[in-house]
This record gives structure tokens, C-alpha cells and sequence, in this order.
């Protein structure tokens, strides 16, 4: 079993994702980590790299391929062509065999336009022609639901209300503890809301797809 997790940025990983990469570990699937840039918007890519690195490995996925894209630069204001975005997410797809794909929903769960335009780019590899080839191996694509402000913020409670809202799909984290120290090591980036927002953002146990 193979699943590629489709993100824009180092830290998206262990700030939204930890769940579904738990869960897919106790499956026994292999995660595989595309990061659509390297979060340089700061002038900080190459720390950022480094982070998304021993963050993977501290999570025990199966490989991180960060993109090196001048189409797909990290910022607020960057426009990314859902082009690009299916192109590297086919790449990726063929190289680890994905069965499964799972990527941001429409709503990107803080609204950061590069979240955005990863889910649209993924929708656009999914109705594709031109990807058809690689699609007749991937089994399902799933979408990480972005909830309203009060669901973010409930913590673990809000796996009540996703048992009932959100039936697709529920997933527990196994450790949310280890999905922050993973996030810990986005040192650059841990900054003081960050810190409340592991704690206390329902992502940190649960996610919806």
C-alpha cells in the first residue's frame, strides 16, 4: 500500500496531516510526502528543507520529495497554474506507485491560497486526460475537510462532532504527542501561536476526509 500525501509547504505535514499519517502507518501503508515548495517566502527554503526532512523521518515516512519550482512559489500572492501542480503530482504518483492520494479540500483549512491551488491543482491531475495513465493505479483520492473556526480549536473533542458530521472518513492520531514534537522541529516556524495552535487545533488528533 502506497499513499502520497500532497502539500504545499514543510510543516503542513505535521501541522494538519499527522492523523491521516498515523492511521496509514497502523495500516501498513507506506506515506510518501510531496511538498509542492519549499516555503521560501521568508528567505528561509533551505532551513525549511532541512526541517521537512527530519520531521518525515521522525514520522517514519517512506520518502519527501520537496519541489524546486519556480512555478509554484511560496507566498500569499503567488499564483500557482494548476498545471504545474498536476505535472508534479503525476511525477510523484508514478515514482511511488500511489494507490491512495490525499491533499488539502477546497477550503485549504486556513485558507492560505497555496493550499487552495494545491487541491484545484489535484482535481485538475484527477479530471485530466492527459494523466489518465498513472490514474488507473490510484484506488482513491481524499480531501483533509476544513471545519469552522470553533471545530479547529476543540481539541480532541471535536472527534464527537466529526463522527457525526464527517462519516467518510474519520481518523484518530496514535500519538498526537509525537505530531508535535514533529512539528517542533519546524523550528523556524514554531513560533508562540503555532505552539498553541498544535495543542489545541483538532488536527493534532483527528482528522476528517
Amino acid at each position: 500500500k502506497s499513499v502520497l500525501l500532497v502539500t504545499s509547504h514543510p510543516d503542513d505535514e505535521s501541522m494538519f496531516f499527522g492523523p491521516t499519517i498515523q492511521a496509514a502507518k497502523r495500516m501498513g501503508a507506506q506515506v510518501h510526502i510531496l511538498c509542492l515548495s519549499a516555503g521560501n517566502a521568508d528567505g528561509l527554503g533551505e532551513v525549511r528543507a532541512k526541517e521537512l526532512d527530519a520531521a518525515g523521518n521522525y514520522l517514519g515516512v517512506a520518502s519527501v520529495n520537496l519541489v524546486d519550482d519556480a512555478a509554484l512559489r511560496d507566498g500569499f500572492e503567488e499564483k500557482w497554474p494548476v498545471e504545474a501542480v498536476a505535472a508534479q503530482v503525476d511525477a510523484a504518483a508514478r515514482k511511488v506507485g500511489a494507490e491512495t492520494v490525499v491533499t488539502f479540500d477546497a477550503g485549504g483549512i486556513s485558507g492560505h491560497p497555496n493550499h487552495t491551488a494545491t487541491y484545484r491543482g489535484v482535481l485538475y491531475w484527477m479530471l485530466s486526460e492527459d494523466y489518465r495513465e498513472t490514474l488507473r493505479g490510484v484506488r482513491q483520492v481524499w480531501s483533509l475537510v476544513t471545519t469552522n473556526t470553533v471545530r479547529k480549536f476543540v481539541g480532541a473533542y471535536d472527534a464527537f462532532a466529526s463522527f457525526f458530521l464527517d462519516p467518510d472518513a474519520m481518523l484518530a492520531a496514535s500519538n498526537p504527542l509525537v505530531l508535535m514534537r514533529a512539528m517542533a522541529m519546524h523550528a523556524s516556524q514554531f513560533v508562540w501561536y503555532r505552539r498553541l495552535f498544535v495543542v489545541f487545533s483538532r488536527y493534532s488528533y483527528t482528522n476528517t476526509l
